[in-house]
């Protein structure tokens, strides 16, 4: 009698603790897996077709931060004609080494993309073709492999130079970079089309990333809007590259201005500026940046300080806010640095004035960063 009463109080045991086991299972200790980033944004159940659904469990599923995307922009860069001879002489090494060894470490490193407007073609051999023109730039693909050193993976091409070289050097420019694994967007100075637009994944995010240039021909509107919608409806971000505006102007103009917008409108998130080979300023159009023109970065106009200066953007983006830093430059003979601490405060002063942002802002690039909450 007593063996059958301790079996069943045996029992009886295993029978609650299998309980208490299955309750904090179920209900206090949800496995912290990692859920993908597409399922946090857009949810499996919808909440309109099911009332039922428990908030309160819901709300103790865990929170995933997804990994930050980071990127680093610069304005033009040109490796032909007297930077060429400066390559000739010392290296491609010779315009990127100050940057690579700042005191912080190399300004290059930890960004999943490294961008800037490639100011000419990537010819075979670096050759150029008939008709030469007076301005006139070709890069060896070698020339081009060595900036992966540095980062380098993706060009802007969509700009008045992308056809220095005629139909051959466009082919030559799109074969070499893919042989180099480079991704890249544009087309010819006024031209839009599949070429403008491309799509990578980082870190389970998709960045649209499109390519404009508008110098010497009007953009088809419609075109572009196309282009930046469609990237917009299959991405969670999109970037958009764009070569406009007046040479030499700090102030950027209304035309710019206009198109800006109209590139927003259409769904785009953050505008890249170049072509005018100084600084232009910014502007925060419905919660998203436009950087009118981030200057050269590497050219060889040694004839003012203003084209010796430019800007580098990084960006860092999170699931709750976009932050930028802003990274002021200079160069000399086309070796780029960093801006010294001392004159960094002066340069921001004179991008704020150049910039149509409200007071907040300013005081926040002041700094050398700035916040955009999503």
């Amino acid at each position: 009698m007593a063996h059958e009463f301790r079996k069943s109080l045996i029992i009886l045991c295993v029978v609650i603790i299998a309980m208490i086991v299955f309750i904090k299972l179920a209900f206090f200790d949800y496995p912290q897996e990692v859920i993908p980033a597409r399922l946090i944004k857009y949810s499996l159940i919808d909440d309109k077709n099911d009332n039922n659904q428990d908030k309160s469990f819901d709300a103790r599923l865990p929170k995933v931060k997804d990994k930050p995307v980071r990127l680093l922009f610069f304005g033009d860069m040109m490796l032909d004609r007297h930077v060429g001879e400066k390559i000739n002489q010392y290296g491609v090494d010779y315009l990127f080494k100050k940057l690579a060894s700042t005191t912080e470490g190399d300004f290059f490193a930890g960004y999943d993309i490294v961008s800037s407007n490639l100011e000419g073609v990537v010819t075979n051999e670096g050759e150029h073709y008939a008709p030469q023109m007076s301005y006139d730039f070709a890069f060896h693909p070698d020339l081009i492999l060595e900036t992966k050193n540095y980062g380098f993976n993706f060009f802007s091409l969509a700009n008045n130079h992308f056809s220095d070289q005629g139909e051959r050097g466009i082919i030559e420019t799109r074969n070499n970079l893919d042989n180099l694994n480079i991704n890249y967007t544009g087309c010819e100075d006024g031209l839009v089309g599949e070429c403008s637009g491309k799509v990578i994944e980082i870190n389970n995010k998709k960045i649209g990333m499109a390519g404009f240039s508008m110098v010497y021909s009007k953009l088809d509107e419609n075109d572009v809007n196309k282009i930046v919608s469609n990237l917009a409806s299959t991405t969670d971000l999109v970037i958009v590259n764009i070569h406009w505006g007046k040479e030499y102007e700090h102030n950027f103009n209304i035309v710019q201005q206009k198109t800006a917008h109209l590139i927003i409108d259409a769904g785009a998130d953050i505008i890249i500026g170049h072509h005018s080979h100084v600084v232009q300023g910014i502007e925060i159009y419905d919660n998203k940046p436009i950087f009118y023109s981030l200057g050269n970065f590497i050219f060889d106009q040694y004839f003012s300080p203003d084209t010796q200066e430019g800007l580098a953007i990084g960006v860092e983006i999170e699931n709750d806010a976009e932050r930028y830093y802003l990274y002021p430059l200079k160069s000399k003979l086309s070796q780029v640095e960093l801006i010294k601490e001392e004159d960094k405060e002066s340069f921001l002063n004179k991008l704020i004035s150049w910039s149509q942002i409200d007071s907040g802002y300013r005081e926040q690039i002041k700094t050398g960063k700035f916040i955009i909450s999503n």
